[in-house]
């Protein structure tokens, strides 16, 4: 008898999962039958409206600074699972407060492209290997998880893969949400009105300040064009503040050209692992690179190290720093890491540095924000202080702050006004007429020309003479390493 109420009882599971399963095939059905998203090969969208830097936002409070997109071109292929984005774009802050290059002078043309399971992006005509992306997925994934958040893709990677359904009640409003995860892992949520259009798109994951983030594309304003259902507008957001915003002005069906990998992207050697070898700037003061043009400095103490910035969001890069530091002084401990502000470029490592029981000194502002985001969950990629029990321990700075034991000094000082970062912090070493700082002056590639960002580098420029700071040389944490006379040449040059 036990036998048989247990047949009975795995039938009737099974039955409930062949309903279940029948019923969200057929509301999926349904929702290709309403976009037309079934005869659907390719898309070719344009518009206008705005795009957003992630993670380089004023202070902590402050949305990601925004920018004009003059033109928006989307082409997508869903047979071959290609993609183009391509922008114009301009600025649009005003006063230009956070980062981003701002203020951008003139207009920018980013194109980005997948195909084939490459990703590069193109500048002016020349290609360039696509970097990873800023919340630690490679180029590939992210734009591939693009391709699937729009409401076709959406509908196509539900039908292709294993999806399940659950409804719930929004100001009355009776919503569908299907979920289903790519080949890969990346899991998707999405939202079907009473209309079975797709309303928002939702993924998670992993950042390196912020923990575990949403990106939601949210999409209204449904037109036919030639038979297919297609959102005039569409707004992305990510950790909750907007990325894109767009209003669609034309759409092409299925008239997008396949894209043809380049030579140079196809034969690219996958890149060996970064190693970083510490090169001496003065006695006792020490360049460590991470890449190409960025850069954290130790400087030693007598019994301790400090290490001045923890740049690039890349994952792995923080742990080449830490690697060169360890085999450098492997029985000396980092005492201090000191953040020059909450970009995402410059506070990216410092969870690491924290794990390590390294106190991260940055302006007073700052702290509560640190702290904020620093307890949001993490488990979609636990870092090294998330795997600790480590409580991070942070100071403060409110105007200046020195560090000495008798023999080295090391001056902090908060120069408030700029418009990159209302809690800016650089480091000075009388001693060696060193000042080590961050994107107020990113030195062009050639010596004397002309940087970005020419207002926060003359604020920068007045905050030395208001300190009263005698310096020689100019250490960036992005690009070359640079003198007071190049920064005076740069002034006359370009400051009237």
């Amino acid at each position: 008898m036990r036998n048989r109420l247990l047949i009975f009882v795995l039938l009737a599971a099974v039955h409930a999962e062949d309903s279940h399963t029948q019923e969200v095939r057929a509301v999926l059905d349904e929702a290709a039958a309403v976009l037309g998203a079934a005869a659907l090969e390719s898309i070719r969208i344009t518009g206008w409206g705005s795009d957003y830097v992630f993670g380089q936002a004023y202070d902590g409070r402050s949305p990601w600074p925004r920018f004009h997109v003059l033109e928006y071109e989307l082409a997508i292929d869903y047979e071959l699972a290609s993609l183009r984005d391509a922008r114009r774009r301009a600025q649009a802050e005003d006063p230009p407060l956070g980062g981003g290059f701002q203020p951008l002078v003139g207009e920018q043309h980013p194109i980005v492209l997948l195909s084939g399971g490459y990703a590069w992006d193109l500048d002016e005509g020349t290609v360039i290997p696509a970097e990873p992306e800023r919340d630690l997925r490679s180029a590939v994934e992210g734009r591939t998880t693009q391709i699937w958040m729009t409401p076709h893709g959406f509908i196509k990677a539900a039908r292709a893969g294993s999806p399940t359904m659950r409804t719930r009640q929004v100001l009355g409003e009776t919503e569908t949400v299907i979920a289903v995860t790519l080949p890969g892992g990346i899991a998707l949520e999405g939202e079907l009105g009473s209309d079975r259009r797709v309303a928002r798109v939702t993924t998670w994951m992993p950042n390196a300040i912020l923990g575990d983030i949403a990106l939601e594309a949210v999409y209204s304003g449904y037109q036919d064009f030639d038979g297919v259902s297609v959102p005039t507008r569409i707004v992305q957001r990510q950790a909750g503040f907007p990325l894109l915003d767009i209003h669609v002005t034309g759409v092409e069906i299925n008239a997008v050209a396949p894209l043809s990998v380049p030579e140079a992207i196809r034969r690219q050697a996958p890149p060996a692992r970064f190693v970083s070898s510490p090169e001496q700037l003065a006695p006792g003061v020490w360049n460590i690179p991470l890449g190409s043009r960025d850069r954290s400095v130790v400087v030693e103490f007598s019994d301790y190290l400090v290490v001045f910035d923890t740049p690039v969001e890349r994952a792995g890069v923080t742990e080449v720093g830490l690697e060169a530091i360890r085999r450098q002084w492997p029985n000396t401990p980092i005492r201090y890491v000191i953040n020059t502000h909450t970009h995402f470029d410059h506070a990216a490592g410092l969870r690491a540095y924290a794990a390590e029981g390294a106190t991260v000194i940055t302006h007073e502002s700052n702290v509560g924000y640190y702290q904020q985001a620093w307890s949001n969950p993490r488990s979609l990629a636990p870092d090294r202080l998330a795997r600790s029990s480590r409580t991070p321990a942070f100071e403060g700075v409110v105007g200046s702050r020195t560090l000495t034991d008798g023999r080295r000094q090391l001056e902090i000082h908060h120069y408030p006004g700029n418009m990159h970062h209302p809690g800016l912090l650089l480091a000075y070493l009388p001693a060696e007429r060193m000042l080590l700082q961050a994107d107020s002056f990113n030195p062009a590639s050639a010596y004397g020309g002309r940087p970005p960002a020419m207002p926060n580098l003359l604020h920068f420029y007045a905050a030395i003479e208001r300190l009263k700071l005698d310096v020689e040389h100019i250490v960036p944490v992005h690009g070359r390493i640079t003198t007071m006379d190049e920064l005076r040449l740069v002034i006359d040059r370009y400051g009237g």
